[in-house]
């Protein structure tokens, strides 16, 4: 073997970063669950203990992989030519970064629990181009399980974006899960179709996601967590594997076929968004599709100038105003209260806050606020005043399906108090916890330099994408020959 070839991610290696991933995977659901659950926690809690642990790993490994290339090749030079080791380092080093920069967001602009913001978002790109650094470094051996295995896994990276929706939390209005969730889905398919060379690639990893996810689910559900929808609308992801006789409408038909599987996950109620949020976008979807088979023509041009047409129109129709999010826990904590709340299964619910707790005086009224997706309701938690020993009790009412935050605000002598719960609007008994009682931080309006600084961390993400699109689309998907060997560093394709 010639030493100064640069060499890809060994097999070992490889598998140690998928099984990273999944934990990474494991950590963000649990995270979820655990910040819906109880509130902002210490930086400790065991779901962020396994997520730096996984980054430890993926650190590790990128570090082995850089020494035996140095060591194989002795050349400095030979880390740019190794496939796809740049770009995971750069990933690597950006997901780095997210960490300081979302702790200065919260330091410098306010508490922003949202899985959208900035530094969220960088996160979450960084790790998902990283995995797709990592197909491309293995695209050209003949591991087909290691490939699997990682093409699952940027799948489950791709599809952290539209997490909170598929949790039942969703931090923005829910019209925006479906053109989301279809874009996270049809980049990583690409990615995985163009870096891997073998038949139904790409529907085997969605098996083997969909698999993951319900280990996943059911090992929060059994530890009595909330667990997030199963991926069932994935599935129609396969027509890009069956459709190869139409190479330029397989995406479309495919994405078609997911949101209308979606439409159906959540018309049947195994999806925890709303049926009237997907369905305008499914439509749109779906008359492209039809539009573009039945009528223009498979190798027609006018097909993309229909499609951008079709989902210009429907973006233009259903765009959702901005939302408010649901960011519990957040600012410094004055004592504890009790908080109970008796549902009937329809929606209606009777809450009582009682036993408190705390240090602060409380002369002013008391309010009742649920929340879910950007909508808000507030009604009266009592006529009079709320005393230190006192007691309120109120009714409100949920008018759509799934999980929302009932909170108890209390007026005081230092700002609004709550305390809060999370129910499902169809929660039948009574339920009874002594929570934090907290003062609330306000939500700003943006500055020019949060948003300056929101916009160099999105445009880290951008480039980081486009680097990824260009490396994938320069793996060759025809007359490459696949490099088996038995000992030593693997060789990789000549000029790559």
């Amino acid at each position: 073997m010639d030493p100064s070839l640069p060499t890809g991610v060994s097999r070992p290696s490889g598998w140690i970063i998928v099984g990273a991933s999944g934990l990474g995977l494991a950590s963000a659901y649990w995270d979820d669950s655990w910040h819906s659950t109880l509130g902002r926690d210490s930086a400790l809690i065991p779901p962020h203990l396994l997520l730096y642990a996984s980054i430890v790993a993926v650190g590790v490994i990128l570090g082995l992989w850089a020494m035996r290339i140095l060591r194989d090749t002795r050349s400095l030079s030979a880390l740019g030519r190794a496939p796809g080791f740049i770009l995971a380092a750069a990933s690597a080093a950006a997901t780095a970064i997210a960490a300081p920069a979302d702790a200065f967001w919260h330091s410098t602009f306010g508490r922003d629990a949202v899985l959208w913001s900035p530094p969220h978002l960088l996160s979450v790109i960084s790790t998902t181009v990283l995995l797709g650094a990592m197909l491309v470094s293995v695209s050209d051996r003949p591991w087909r399980q290691l490939q699997i295995g990682l093409s699952a896994v940027v799948l489950a990276a791709a599809q952290i974006l539209v997490m909170e929706y598929d949790t039942d939390v969703p931090q923005f209005s829910e019209t925006l899960y479906l053109p989301v969730a279809l874009l996270s889905l049809l980049s990583a398919g690409w990615v995985i179709i163009r870096t891997t060379r073998f038949p139904f690639a790409l529907t085997t990893a969605i098996v083997a996601y969909i698999l993951l996810r319900a280990a996943l689910t059911a090992g929060l559900t059994g530890a009595g967590w909330l667990a997030p929808d199963l991926p069932l609308a994935l599935l129609g992801l396969a027509a890009v594997d069956l459709l190869q006789s139409l190479p330029r409408l397989r995406w479309l038909v495919a994405a078609s076929i997911v949101a209308a599987l979606e439409s159906l996950l959540s018309a049947i109620r195994l999806s925890n968004v709303q049926i009237g949020s997907i369905l305008p976008w499914t439509m749109a979807v779906v008359g492209a599709a039809l539009v573009a088979v039945f009528v223009v023509g498979v190798r027609n041009r006018a097909v993309t100038a229909t499609i951008v047409l079709l989902l210009g129109l429907s973006f233009a129709l259903v765009t959702p105003v901005p939302a408010s999010a649901h960011d519990p826990g957040q600012g410094p904590s004055f004592g504890t209260a009790a908080l109970s709340v008796q549902g009937d299964g329809s929606g209606e619910l009777t809450v009582t806050v009682d036993d408190f707790s705390t240090t602060a005086t409380m002369p002013g009224r008391a309010w009742l606020v649920a929340r879910r997706a950007g909508q808000t309701i507030t009604v009266p938690l009592a006529a009079g005043s709320v005393s230190r020993s006192g007691r309120a009790t109120g009714r409100i009412s949920l008018p759509h399906p799934g999980l929302w935050f009932v909170y108890a605000d209390v007026s005081s002598y230092v700002g609004t108090l709550e305390v809060w719960l999370p129910i499902s609007q169809n929660f039948t008994g009574t339920i009874t916890q002594t929570r934090a009682l907290y003062q609330p931080t306000e939500t700003r309006e943006w500055s020019p330099p949060q948003y300056l600084f929101a916009l160099s961390l999105v445009a880290i993400g951008a480039v980081l994408v486009v680097w990824l699109m260009v490396r994938v689309r320069r793996v060759p998907t025809s007359g490459a020959t696949e490099r088996p060997y038995t000992s030593g560093a693997p060789p990789s394709l000549p000029g790559r």
